[in-house]
């Protein structure tokens, strides 16, 4: 398996912080309102609530991969355009998966947190 070159890693990091600029937080309450009936309708919801919650601490890197990642599955630009029939929509579940994936600590701690 290849790794990812260090020039790679950059613009990825470039690109993660160029989504979470764009992120709006009202277009992202809208889209989920939209999407209710989607199977990765609740993991988008987790993510949202984890970033708009002031009373859960998050670091600045998870910060920013919950806004990356909230916005580009919002934005209609992606690797494979939403548009195409069921397709369109595999990379928006992937980086929600890999998101989740990510910050499994941070949403088992934002669970507790939320179940007390």
């Amino acid at each position: 398996m290849s790794r990812i070159s260090e020039e790679q890693q950059k613009k990825a990091q470039e690109i993660r912080d160029k989504l979470a600029d764009d992120f709006d937080e009202e277009e992202a309450e809208s889209f989920a309102k939209k999407n209710e009936d989607k199977k990765w309708y609740d993991d988008f919801i987790l993510l949202l609530q984890m970033l708009k919650d002031p009373e859960f601490e998050l670091s600045n890197k998870s910060k920013l991969l919950i806004a990356g990642t909230l916005a580009y599955v919002i934005l209609p630009i992606d690797v494979i355009p939403d548009f195409m029939p069921i397709v369109g929509w595999l990379d928006d579940v992937f980086i929600l998966g890999y998101t989740i994936n990510s910050l499994s600590d941070d949403i088992a701690r934002y669970k507790a947190k939320k179940n007390r």
